[in-house]
C-alpha cells in the first residue's frame, strides 16, 4: 500500500505535537487534571473488559487474546468521549486541523497501520504490575518504523523512533486493579451471586475493612440499579455492618472522622468501614 502524503513537512513534526498537546491539555481542562482522568480512564476500559462481577476474572492475564485487543478500541472510545473530540476524516479523532489515530499497547510497543503512516498517533500504554502509564504523540514517519510487518501490513515504532515520541505524561501512576489485592477465595465469596447485592456489600466492606473501596467497585459488586439504597441506613448494608460492629465512612462526609481515626485518606468517591 502506497503510503500516506504527509500535510506537513519533516521539520514541522515537533511544532505540530506542541500544538497538539496544547490543545489536548487545554480541551481536558489544565494538565493535572487530565492526568487523573486519563488514569481513570485507563482503568475504567481495563476493569469494563475483565468484568469481574460476571466473569469472576480478576487480573488481566486472565483475558483472551481478543479481549486484550478491544480494550484498544474501548481506550479509543473513551478518550475520545473524554475531550468531545470528533472522530477524523480517516483516523480515530480529529485535534484542530489534524486527524489522529489513537494506539494503545499493554506492552511496550505500538503497532502502526499503513493508513496512519506520515500522521499523527496519540500513544497510550499501561502497566498493571506497577500502575503506571505513558502518554505521547509522534509523527509515524516511515523513518521512526521497524522495516519488518505483520500479516496486516502493520509496523512498530523503532528504537531509534521512539526517540522522537514527545511525551505528555511518562510513567504516571493511574489506579491499580482493586481486585489485584483480592485473594480468589475473597472475591468468590464477596461476589457470590445467590444472595442479595445488599449482602454483597456487606461482605465486600468486611472482607475489606480499613481500605478505600471505590464507588465503581461497590456498584459492580451490588450489580443493581439503585446500588447505592444498599449502601444506606433502613435496610441496607450500613446498618447490617453496624449490627457487626463496624462503622461505614464516606469520603464526602466523613473526611473529619477518617482522618482522626487514622485511616488511609479516601477520595471523594471512595468509602471505608472500620471497627467502632
Amino acid at each position: 500500500m502506497a503510503e500516506s502524503t504527509t500535510r506537513f513537512t519533516l521539520e514541522d513534526d515537533q511544532a505540530t505535537l506542541e500544538n497538539v498537546e496544547t490543545i489536548l491539555v487545554e480541551t481536558a481542562g489544565g494538565r493535572a487534571k487530565f492526568c487523573e482522568d486519563v488514569g481513570n480512564l485507563l482503568r475504567q476500559a481495563i476493569d469494563e473488559v475483565i468484568d469481574t462481577p460476571r466473569t469472576r476474572r480478576r487480573l488481566l492475564d486472565e483475558l483472551e487474546k481478543t479481549e486484550k485487543t478491544y480494550i484498544g478500541t474501548k481506550v479509543e472510545i473513551l478518550f475520545r468521549n473524554l475531550l468531545r473530540l470528533p472522530r477524523g476524516r480517516r483516523l480515530d479523532l480529529r485535534v484542530d486541523e489534524h486527524d489522529v489515530d489513537v494506539k494503545f499497547t499493554i506492552h511496550n510497543n505500538w503497532t502502526i497501520p499503513n493508513e496512519a503512516l506520515n500522521e499523527i498517533c496519540l500513544l497510550l500504554s499501561c502497566c498493571e504490575d506497577d500502575a503506571k502509564y505513558c502518554l505521547g504523540l509522534i509523527v509515524a514517519r516511515p523513518e521512526h518504523l521497524n522495516k519488518g510487518e505483520n500479516r496486516d501490513g502493520k509496523r512498530t515504532i523503532s528504537r531509534s523512533g521512539k526517540d522522537h515520541i514527545q511525551w505528555i505524561f511518562n510513567e504516571q501512576p493511574y489506579p491499580a486493579n482493586f481486585w489485584a489485592r483480592v485473594s480468589a477465595v475473597d472475591a468468590a465469596q464477596i461476589m457470590e451471586m445467590t444472595v442479595s447485592g445488599t449482602e454483597r456489600i456487606r461482605r465486600l466492606f468486611m472482607t475489606l475493612a480499613g481500605n478505600p473501596i471505590p464507588r465503581r467497585i461497590v456498584e459492580s459488586v451490588a450489580q443493581q440499579k439503585d446500588f447505592m439504597k444498599r449502601m444506606r441506613k433502613n435496610g441496607g448494608a450500613r446498618d447490617q455492618l453496624h449490627a457487626d460492629g463496624y462503622l461505614l465512612l464516606s469520603g464526602v462526609y466523613d473526611t473529619a472522622e477518617i482522618s482522626a481515626r487514622g485511616l488511609p485518606a479516601c477520595r471523594r468517591d471512595e468509602f471505608i468501614c472500620v471497627k467502632q
